[in-house]
């Protein structure tokens, strides 16, 4: 392996696959179906491509992947540089020829898990199967006892074992590299695009990617929103940097299909006095979180330590303090606005979103850090990727820990 440009081998393979047939064992089922759509592209933890394919694991059998099409870059020359854990492929409909190997196998009535009908991912709760293809996967397989296994298998996959903990340094790695140059671009008179062009330039080109949402960002001299910036999908003039504004991000910096994120916050000129209290709020929520991230705490534990820093300044969030990598479990999100006088004149304030979920907490588990803080029209958010190692805490990155001033 490639110490600058790390892969999984066949042994983390195997290991994967052990994991889901176990949990295939504790379900009480014969195999489970992963179809492989949506940001998170589940079926990937099987096959480790990035193929949006349909796969079947049963617990005797290795797993095959039903396409739509022949995949061609599996034999051309650059493909044959790269070793497939998958080998098992059947082109053509992949509902039909689903349902006729789970025949052949002696499966038609079988207990399968599926995964894709719920999910944990944000934005996919309702899932990534269509109504139609729910409906046609039934029919074909009417004596088929389903069960919605989504949860506890997106819950195996985000406990990292050794050679993804070196893809998550990598990842978090480009993504400091992000902020980097995100930091360089950020300049009175350079304009929005190019800061953000700056600093995805710096990821793909040390060999990682990105991802939908791509990147959160926003620009000026105030701000309460958090989201996708707007010319995303409405195009227009960017905007161009003043003395006193603030640029902030949320960078979803990938390595070999495994995410890492980063929040980086940069003023332009001298900070005012709001936005270091508002750092030094963000400040104290990250190391409240640092200090007591351990073993056989509670998310939920560790969501309300760092929460705590909101409440005792009359600041409120607009994002998570803390959640999952990738993003499964998520901290409360928009605690407290009425504490704002900036959202006085909203029509209404914006709705809170409680913790999304629970789980124990163990080595392998990645966080995104990223505790926010607002009022008086004024954001700032600092944090990056912490990896929870049997010896403790791993901070991943170091310049999107602080509120930058350039």
């Amino acid at each position: 392996m490639n110490a600058e440009y790390p892969t999984l081998s066949l042994a983390e393979r195997d290991r994967r696959w052990q994991r889901i047939r176990d949990l295939l064992v504790r379900e009480e089922l014969d195999g489970v179906v992963v179809f492989g759509h949506g940001r998170n592209a589940l079926d990937s933890y099987l096959t480790n491509e990035a193929r949006k394919s349909i796969t079947l694991l049963t617990r005797d059998d290795d797993p095959v992947m039903f396409l739509g099409d022949v995949p061609l870059d599996h034999f051309d020359g650059p493909g044959a540089r790269w070793e497939r854990w998958v080998s098992d492929w059947v082109a053509g409909n992949p509902i039909a020829e689903l349902a006729a190997r789970v025949k052949d196998r002696g499966l038609a009535a079988s207990r399968l898990g599926i995964v894709g009908l719920t999910s944990r991912a944000v934005g996919e709760w309702a899932g990534v199967i269509s109504h139609t293809t729910w409906e046609r996967l039934a029919a074909v397989l009417p004596d088929v006892r389903w069960k919605d296994i989504a949860d506890c298998y997106e819950s195996v996959a985000i406990v990292l074992g050794d050679e993804e903990r070196a893809m998550l340094r990598k990842a978090a790695s480009l993504g400091e590299r992000g902020c980097e140059a995100f930091v360089e671009a950020a300049r009175e008179g350079r304009n929005e695009h190019e800061i953000a062009a700056a600093s995805f330039h710096a990821i793909i080109a040390g060999g990682g990617w990105v991802r939908a949402p791509f990147m959160l960002e926003r620009a000026g001299g105030g701000m309460f929103a958090w989201a996708v910036p707007e010319w995303f999908a409405m195009g227009g003039a960017p905007y161009v940097l003043q003395p006193g504004d603030t640029i902030a991000a949320e960078i979803f910096a990938f390595y070999g299909g495994i995410e890492s994120q980063q929040q980086i916050d940069v003023c332009v000129g001298e900070a005012s006095p709001l936005l270091r209290e508002l750092e030094t709020v963000c400040r104290d929520s990250y190391e409240a979180g640092l200090a007591a991230l351990r073993p056989g705490m509670r998310f939920s534990e560790l969501a309300a330590i760092m929460e705590a820093p909101l409440a005792s300044s009359r600041t409120w969030n607009t994002g998570p303090m803390v959640q999952t990598v990738p993003p499964i479990y998520n901290s409360a999100t928009r605690l407290n606005p009425q504490v704002d006088p900036a959202l006085a004149g909203l029509p209404r304030l914006p709705l809170g979103v409680p913790l999304d979920g629970d789980f124990v907490i163990e080595p392998g588990h990645a966080f995104a850090f990223e505790p926010n803080a607002l009022r008086d029209g004024q954001r700032v958010c600092i944090g990056g990727t912490v990896l929870l190692t049997e010896d403790g805490p791993e901070e991943l990155n170091t310049i999107p820990n602080r509120l930058v001033v350039i």
